[in-house]
């Protein structure tokens, strides 16, 4: 399968790279059907790219990146939706953005969840105040990150 996007170009994948997320992701919830792509510059960032939007694409990067002591306890629900035996097989993500003051930060109130055996995701809604939405990058965390091979942009 070919997938056209604006920041990698052509991107070819096989039916059984696409991870589904049926719910969406909040705000961009007809979006349902993605690929991950490991950013050819940046050690560290992943790229969630839709398969039928070229131009949306979420930079993500695994939680301790951000944070070291970052857990989050999947309810049953959740791990239903993710069709997961275990809960120590999920890989979890946080989606990057830039900062009002060109900063990085990340959704820590917002992660995704896969199941990449079953290629299944979900977005979930923290309701704890302990995470902020946009907490900053660490001065640690952003020269792994950097440089980025394009700007983010505004899609994440």
């Amino acid at each position: 399968m070919n997938i056209i996007t604006t920041r990698f170009g052509l991107i070819q994948a096989s039916e059984s790279e696409i991870i589904r997320i049926p719910d969406g992701l909040v705000g961009f919830r007809s979006f349902t059907q993605f690929v991950m792509h490991p950013d050819p510059v940046s050690v560290g960032l992943t790229w969630l790219q839709s398969v039928t939007s070229p131009e949306l694409a979420f930079g993500l990067i695994a939680p301790p990146l951000a944070i070291p002591d970052y857990r989050v306890e999947l309810r049953p629900g959740d791990r239903t939706a993710l069709e997961l035996d275990e809960e120590r097989s999920a890989l979890t993500y946080v989606i990057l953005n830039r900062g009002d003051g060109g900063g990085l930060t990340v959704n820590l109130q917002g992660p995704l969840v896969f199941n990449l055996t079953r290629r299944l995701g979900r977005q979930l809604v923290l309701t704890s105040s302990r995470f902020a939405v946009r907490f900053p990058l660490s001065g640690q965390a952003s020269p792994t990150l950097l440089p980025i091979s394009s700007p983010l942009r505004a899609t994440a």
